[in-house]
């Protein structure tokens, strides 16, 4: 090859030259002077570095010299966006159910009037969650009340029409009918379309965690409480009643993280009638941020409670909202009658999943002096009127500013509406 035969006679002079400074250099006397050297285009004038060949005459690249090809550009998921909503306890005291009976004419059960008011906004969600508080097993288990609840399944039609998809029933009401009430619960949900969290047929169903796809985006949903009322499955019993454990909630949380690509849990805790979270709360807050859990949906405290950021040390931030208080109720105070309804976003874009424009809606729950005339509005909407007619008005004081200081002295102005504002 010509390029070959270049470097020869390159090296051949190069030799030379070494060999006449050496002669020279043994004179002391004489200077020795090296000319300087300007190497050879060993290219020639248009050859482009590009193509240099190998020891075995190859040219780098593919069989027609070209450049070898580069790795394929990683594709990342589409951009995707989820609306979430979730509500706090759905009690169906005896005088719902009344109330419910008394508008289908003393024959059937019509519950959903009830929510008209706040309808709009369970319908316009993607997911909507509620936290079922206390079985629907049927009418052979007799309808009841406090302290042992069994609802009308008309209450669970209704909820399902309104637009929830995601029923939690993991709470202290769970076994009020015992576990055969429990399991007649659970088979009357799988039989609507909704995802049902909170029963287990046994340990394996436990962690075959439920994982909903929406919009592409798959979304696990976790269920636990903390007691049962002192309630007990039968001798022998699969049943898993999901208890806050934390060599649980670690071993699911890493479960539903490699199965979704979003974790929100739904927990039962806290103290009854407390605005602030107890000790236990922010223990096991701190055990599901430290997991990697995205959002915190609390429930059982039947009043609001705070909703804060948390950070763990990876830098994965959790919405967490500690409690949502009640959704329907005809509990006997003020405070008991305010609850929200938590919207966010679940937002994907350039591959990375985060929680956008997270908001609680406030809502009040009316009913009248008969516990009767049973109502939940958005705050906003509820009339002035109204809030001197309520049922809990011998109960303490009842009125539009009590129950606006429930929220704003509870819930950071960055999570409310601008009318709460000001």
């Amino acid at each position: 090859m010509m390029r070959k035969s270049i470097l020869r006679k390159y090296a051949a002079f190069l030799a030379l030259l070494l060999i006449s400074a050496m002669a020279i250099s043994c004179d002391a006397s004489v200077q020795m002077i090296v000319p300087s050297v300007t190497a050879p285009n060993l290219y020639g004038e248009t050859a482009p570095p590009a193509e240099v060949e190998t020891a075995d005459g190859e040219v780098p690249g593919g069989a027609d010299g070209e450049a070898a090809e580069t790795q394929p550009e990683i594709k990342l998921p589409p951009d995707a966006r989820v609306s979430f909503l979730a509500c706090g306890d759905n009690i169906i005291h005896s005088n719902v159910y009344e109330d419910a009976l008394d508008r289908g004419g003393g024959t059937e059960y019509k519950f959903i009037s009830m929510y008209d008011d706040v309808a709009d906004i369970i319908a316009a969600a993607d997911l909507a969650y509620v936290n079922q508080e206390g079985p629907m097993g049927g009418e052979k288990y007799g309808y009841s009340g406090y302290p042992t609840f069994n609802g009308p399944q008309e209450m669970g039609d209704a909820l399902v029409d309104l637009g929830f998809n995601i029923v939690n029933i993991a709470n202290n009401h769970m076994l009020d009918k015992w576990e055969s009430g429990f399991l007649d619960t659970a088979a009357y949900w799988k039989t609507k379309e909704v995802t049902l969290i909170g029963a287990y047929l046994d340990k394996d169903d436990y962690d075959d965690i439920r994982v909903v796809e929406k919009n592409g985006i798959k979304i696990a949903f976790l269920s636990y409480t903390y007691g049962t009322n002192g309630m007990v499955l039968n001798k022998g019993s699969s049943t898993v009643i999901p208890l806050i454990v934390e060599e649980d909630i670690r071993r699911q949380c890493r479960i539903a993280r490699e199965k979704a690509d979003f974790v929100i849990c739904s927990i039962h805790w806290g103290n009854e009638d407390w605005f602030k979270p107890s000790a236990h709360q922010l223990d096991f807050k701190d055990v599901m941020v430290e997991c990697g859990v995205d959002v915190i949906v609390g429930t059982h405290p039947h009043v609001l409670q705070p909703i804060v950021w948390e950070e763990n040390k990876e830098g994965h931030k959790t919405l967490v909202i500690y409690s949502l208080g009640n959704f329907i109720s005809t509990m006997l105070y003020s405070r008991n009658m305010v609850g929200g309804m938590m919207t966010f976003d679940i937002v994907r874009k350039n591959g990375v999943i985060t929680v956008e424009n997270p908001l609680l809606h406030p809502i009040v729950c009316y009913y009248n002096r008969s516990r009767r005339g049973l109502q939940v509005y958005k705050m906003e909407n509820f009339p002035a009127e109204l809030a001197a007619s309520h049922g809990s008005q011998k109960y303490g004081a009842f009125d539009l500013n009590t129950l606006k200081r429930y929220v704003t002295g509870t819930i950071d102005s960055a999570f409310l509406p601008d009318y709460l504002k000001s």
